[in-house]
């Protein structure tokens, strides 16, 4: 027996935006839902990150379909609420115009999928998105920084990460020596076998940082916010 047959047919996908899109657009409009009527983009932040996180959540901790598709429909709403409101006060942008954008750039920068560019490695991917950025905002290729376009809104260590990450993809860093160098705050605790640390022992060096700060009476968030930026600076000066 095939396994997929007893399953339910989909609903077709456009069908299916359509009518959550005009559920939304009925609660924001004039004479709808009193809450979503006063709401901004600036006041649903809070909203979108909640709701993103509580995704982030559902797939980390493996829950059953039913309640990660749930949790992935929370974020989609938020999609649709801000498309929704930019729509109903005339800011230029609706939910079509998003998605048509979002297409054009996801077929611009795949040019080896959707061009004749042929397969490309990860790391030469890396380098073409980097290189298609520039062209994309029209500017002279290689004058693109390698933290331009790293949010500073973002979490701080998420930041932290992504800040090292760009850094090695330039060619600044090397993180794999870092982790050999005496001068590594972690390496009294993750010991000489730090190429084969498991994710549980970084998460209780960390941990055990935390502490330390709180001990020390010291914010680890804004510790390691301005340690990220002399990071930064160092490699990154002239």
């Amino acid at each position: 027996m095939d396994a997929g047959a007893d399953r339910p047919k989909p609903t077709p996908t456009n069908d299916a935006v359509q009518e959550v899109l005009d559920t939304v657009r009925r609660l924001v409009a004039e004479g709808g839902c009193a809450w979503h009527a006063v709401q901004t983009h600036e006041t649903l932040v809070p909203f979108l990150i909640e709701e993103t996180f509580e995704f982030i959540d559902a797939v980390e901790r493996d829950l059953e379909a039913d309640e990660v598709r749930g949790e992935l429909g929370d974020v989609l709403y938020q999609v649709l609420f801000h498309a929704a409101i930019a729509e109903r006060d005339g800011e230029g942008y609706n939910l079509e115009s998003v998605a048509r954008t979002l297409n054009e750039k996801l077929i611009a920068r795949h040019p080896h999928v959707f061009g004749d560019r042929g397969y490309m490695t990860v790391e030469e991917l890396n380098a073409e998105w980097e290189r298609l950025k520039e062209d994309a905002a029209g500017e002279e290729r290689g004058s693109r920084a390698p933290l331009d376009g790293v949010p500073a809104g973002m979490p701080t260590l998420a930041r932290a990460a992504k800040v090292v990450e760009r850094l090695k993809r330039a060619g600044l860093v090397d993180p794999a020596a870092a982790e050999r160098s005496a001068e590594d705050p972690l390496s009294a605790a993750i010991g000489p076998q730090e190429a084969a640390m498991a994710e549980v022992g970084i998460g209780d060096a960390m941990l055990a940082l935390v502490i330390r700060a709180n001990a020390a009476g010291v914010d680890p968030d804004r510790a390691l916010r301005l340690a990220s930026d002399r990071l930064a600076a160092r490699v990154t000066a002239d």
